[in-house]
């Protein structure tokens, strides 16, 4: 995909207005919600306002090495100088990058350092290679990453001298970040380098910047992750957690060598993402001699790439310059006409803005012609269509389910305060008209009070029963689907260990021990991917519907008390639950290592067959983790959703409960009053009147509240779903 081109606006396409305008609305409904339910409800509603306030949505950028990741985000963020992109940002630092978000504390930079049994692992050569390879090999000596430890271990105590032991574990503190301050924490480049740069850099873990300015209007963090091709330990498990928490990812390749077979570590952590939320851009096409000629061919490359790793997929592919983007939104005229010199600014031609003869100094002649180019190199440069993307995946994201979750459980809430408002004024009219008519005898009021106590008293028991079954039939529930999901990946990894068992069995009997073995980890991570996913489905369908079966039931608890609850929407979707990541997937293992150590390995066996059942069990010991982890996260999306939601139906039927035993105790009060001297009776009467206008007003206000969250709810589910779905294709 790549959007429109001519006469793009810098300060156009604001990303996630759509969701902020909807935050926003939800906000304020809640802020009049609080005002409408009984006491008991208030903290459901109070819980869900924090839930809105602290929503964002967090944006993972990943990339080739060289790819110009650090100059894509700074030109994603408006701000062409801010992330260092003249020195290598290699360090095991996750940079978070605040939008929209308070501060804690009111810091400007939060810089975090690692753990001392962080630095051990790291320093004495530790990581994710040598501790698998120990695995498979357990003579195995790493010189060169003892070699590469010694000189990092000696470098950061140099730096550092004394504070070196202090600030493990400790973080600073910025009010102000100042010109050249993210140097020292996440720039370290080689072992030659500057020592005026990267002076914390060997110790940083996280660096969180927080900002004022961005093109985001909905609250976002965009997440800078460490290079991918680190053979220590930290880097590869810290990158791979935060992918994990991601709700979108932009993989960031360089058009002279896009997604090549030697990129294992880039494809490895791929495979580990959600395919409906990632965004592909192929940067620094200004690179190209030839954009017009070889731009389609790497574009085709990519995508056929992207469908053999991702069968059935449609992720979104954009290209341009980051360089061009920044260039544009600094716009410096030298710089301007470098770009125009090269050969590859005739691709700036397709913007419509400018002609072929002013590719050079004539288009800078003018402000005219200088803004022309300026557009022209931002149209081109696939920030547009970076952005759009990101847009249109925000509608796919957990913010967006978050949102819609909220939406619809104000609305089954709003109904109900709905339901009760209108109950209570009927009941208000009602003892109206039998002031103004025949009253009963004091003992046949009473009566009729102390039944309708006990009714109240009789379904608040039965709801409360209630909920205790349902809640253990959905404990049941998710504690079977998560038992089968399991059995199900397990088999999965049962029988591609079994394959490859009898693979090596055979290949070591014909007598040619593989010096180098390639396990093929990518089809069975490929497969755990789509048994996950299918299985994740199923269990969810299984408990949407549940729930789509249990709530109506719930409600005619309260028909007793409310003829016509009406406490589901009729035109409202079934509740979906979003699938967890499948981050775990990304996770380095021993059987991704190619190396000539796998011929120690079968030396080791004395049969084809050892070395195979060897082999089996290894794929079973290194998976299994895996797989427990992934059932580990379906069932924390199967329990939220459950408790959640349960919570709020419930909710709402306890809000028309108290409301009527509240109207009731107030009526009795009231009756009792009548039977005093009349000048009080004449007071009484003119304060249910007062009660029945104060009554009638709440009850409109109620009715237009859930108009108004149901018109949201159904935005959601129609239009800004639609909306994401069309961006992804």
């Amino acid at each position: 995909m790549q959007a429109s081109r001519s006469g793009e606006d810098l300060n156009a396409g604001r990303i996630g207005a759509r969701l902020e305008g909807l935050r926003q609305q939800l906000l304020s409904c809640g802020d009049v919600l609080a005002g409408l339910v009984e006491p008991s409800a208030r903290p459901l509603v109070a819980d869900a306002l924090h839930n809105l306030r602290q929503l964002e949505c967090r944006i993972a950028v990943v990339g080739q090495i060289k790819s110009g990741k650090s100059s894509f985000i700074n030109a994603l963020v408006r701000n062409p100088r801010f992330l260092p992109t003249s020195v290598t940002p290699w360090t095991t630092a996750v940079t978070s990058l605040h939008f929209g978000q308070p501060s804690p504390g009111g810091y400007a930079a939060v810089f975090t350092f690692l753990q001392r049994t962080e630095w051990d692992q790291l320093a004495e050569g530790g990581g994710k290679i040598r501790e698998l390879t120990e695995r498979l090999v357990p003579d195995f000596e790493p010189h060169l990453l003892q070699q590469h430890a010694e000189m990092l271990r000696t470098r950061a105590k140099e730096r550092l001298g004394e504070e070196f032991e202090k600030l493990l574990g400790q973080a600073h503190f910025f009010r102000n970040l100042e010109s050249g301050t993210l140097e020292h924490y996440i720039c370290s480049g080689d072992f030659a380098g500057s020592a005026a740069i990267g002076k914390y850099s060997d110790i940083t873990k996280a660096a969180d910047i927080y900002c004022q300015q961005g093109p985001f209007d909905f609250p976002c963090t965009v997440i800078d992750t460490p290079g991918t091709n680190d053979p220590f330990l930290i880097r590869d498990e810290i990158t791979r957690r935060s992918l994990g928490s991601a709700d979108v990812y932009i993989v960031v390749l360089t058009a002279r060598q896009p997604l090549s077979d030697n990129d294992v570590a880039l494809l490895r952590i791929m495979r580990g993402l959600n395919k409906d939320r990632i965004v592909v851009l192929i940067n620094r096409i200004d690179d190209l001699a030839d954009v017009d000629s070889e731009l389609p061919q790497v574009v085709s490359y990519v995508r056929d790439k992207l469908a053999t790793e991702f069968p059935g997929s449609s992720i979104p592919v954009v290209y341009g310059s980051a360089w061009w983007a920044n260039q544009a939104i600094a716009f410096d005229e030298q710089a301007a006409a470098r770009i125009l010199r090269r050969r590859s600014s005739a691709y700036l031609l397709r913007a419509g803005l400018l002609q072929s003869n002013e590719l050079g100094a004539a288009a800078l002649a003018s402000p005219d012609g200088r803004e022309r180019t300026r557009q022209s190199l931002y149209a081109m440069s696939g920030l547009p269509a970076v952005n759009q993307a990101i847009d249109g995946l925000m509608g796919m994201s957990h913010p967006t389910y978050v949102l819609r979750q909220i939406t619809r459980s104000f609305a089954e809430m709003a109904r109900a305060c709905e339901s009760a408002a209108r109950s209570e004024l009927q009941i208000l009219l009602a003892a109206g008209t039998s002031a103004r008519g025949a009253e009963p005898p004091p003992a046949e009021r009473l009566a009729i009070y102390a039944e309708e106590r006990e009714l109240l008293a009789s379904v608040a028991a039965n709801i409360e029963a209630s909920a205790a079954g349902i809640e253990a039939q959905l404990v049941r529930i998710i504690q079977e689907e998560k038992e089968r999901l399991r059995a199900a990946l397990q088999a999965t990894i049962d029988l591609h260990a079994g394959r490859e068992r009898d693979v090596l069995i055979d290949t070591l009997s014909r007598g040619r021990p593989p010096r180098v073995w390639t396990h093929e980890g990518v089809e069975l991570r490929r497969a755990l991917a789509a048994e996950f996913r299918g299985g994740f489905e199923k269990a969810a369908h299984r408990l949407t519907s549940f729930h789509a079966r249990v709530v109506p039931e719930l409600h005619k608890l309260v028909r007793s008390l409310v003829p016509e609850p009406d406490l589901v929407d009729p035109r409202g979707e079934t509740l979906a639950i979003p699938t967890p990541t499948i981050a775990p997937l990304s996770r380095m293992m021993v059987l991704d290592l190619e190396t000539s150590k796998w011929r120690a390995f079968w030396s080791r066996s004395p049969s084809p067959d050892a070395s195979g059942a060897k082999i089996e069990a290894l794929i079973r010991a290194e998976f299994a983790p895996i797989a427990d982890e992934l059932v580990h996260a379906a069932g924390n999306e199967f329990s939220h959703f459950s408790t959640t939601t349960i919570r709020w139906s419930f909710g709402a039927c306890r809000n028309i409960q108290h409301a009527l035993k509240r109207r009731l105790e107030l009526l009795m009060a009231e009756y009792e009053q009548a039977l005093r001297p009349a000048p009080e009776q004449q007071q009484a009467a003119r304060d249910r009147e007062d009660r029945l206008g104060v009554q009638a007003q709440r009850l409109k206000d109620n009715e237009t509240l859930t108009q108004h969250l149901e018109n949201l709810a159904q935005y959601i589910d129609t239009v800004l779903k639609s909306e994401a779905v069309d961006a992804h294709d």
